[in-house]
């Protein structure tokens, strides 16, 4: 690999192929072959990672390269600007090339890193059955929760036009629900009104709209609630982003708490 075009000849030549469509002993070729791979960029990284990068960015390199090939950088390099490198081939993988579990996780690492994670994250809303099991903690995340954990951590600014218009566009009534449980969570004058506008749509399913509205209500139930409401709005907000960091039905409860716990700060609640 001597130069830019050597890389994108090998990286087409090894990547164009669909894991699941393999069999056994295709697959361990594959994966032979992608373990030289590997060893070679990170033989010379001073003058691979450069090319390597190059080729991340060239959405019409194979989908499968942008999964094993954002992994093999992730393993070369922590900087920032490769994260953002990273969040951004994610978006073009195919789903039915990796396990959900795995997309997740490197998923939400780079938002916890502040990395904006914005399209890879909405790219999750492409599979209605996407779930991560967390056996460790008996739970099952479904694609509500997934979206959730990737995106609260980070500022709504980065996101909430993009998953609006997401809402907008959407017909499949199990990412449009996994959308509305992140407005609620957000809780933001901007969230309540995607909320209110989602109950009155005709054009959603009746499901989502009464979802909607069943969200609306949840806001107004939580006002009820008895709890010593400690902190800004902002030391609560960074707490429950930090909390997220952690994958378990614990930290699910914490920020479940903790959106009440704003609730009750965004409606005066004393």
């Amino acid at each position: 690999m001597t130069t830019q075009a050597a890389m994108h000849a090998r990286i087409v030549a090894l990547y164009n192929f669909h894991p699941a469509k393999l069999t056994e002993d295709e697959r361990h070729a594959k994966s032979v072959e992608m373990d030289k791979f590997w060893e070679d960029v990170k033989a010379d990284p001073g003058k691979t990672l450069p090319m390597l990068r190059i080729e991340l960015r060239d959405t019409s390199n194979p989908a499968f390269f942008m999964t094993d090939g954002s992994e093999l950088l992730l393993s070369l390099s922590e900087q920032p600007s490769d994260g953002d490198i990273v969040a951004g081939a994610l978006t073009h993988s195919d789903l039915d090339d990796m396990d959900s579990g795995a997309y997740f996780y490197a998923v939400h690492a780079l938002s916890m890193k502040g990395i904006n994670t914005t399209a890879a994250a909405l790219h999750m809303l492409d599979r209605p059955s996407f779930a991560v099991p967390v056996p460790q903690h008996a739970m099952t995340l479904d694609q509500q929760s997934c979206l959730t954990y990737v995106l609260i951590p980070l500022d709504s600014a980065v996101w909430m036009s993009a998953a609006r218009a997401r809402f907008a566009a959407e017909k499949d009534e199990t990412a449009l629900k996994s959308l509305l449980a992140l407005f609620f969570f957000e809780q933001s004058a901007e969230a309540d009104a995607a909320l209110a506008a989602a109950a009155k749509d005709s054009t959603k399913p009746e499901a989502v709209r009464k979802d909607a509205q069943e969200y609306l209500d949840d806001e107004q139930k939580a006002l009820q609630e008895k709890i010593d409401v400690n902190g800004t709005e902002a030391s609560i907000r960074a707490d429950r982003a930090k909390r997220m960091g952690a994958v378990s039905d614990e930290s699910m409860g914490d920020t479940q708490e903790m959106t009440v716990r704003l609730i009750q700060l965004r409606h005066g609640a004393k």
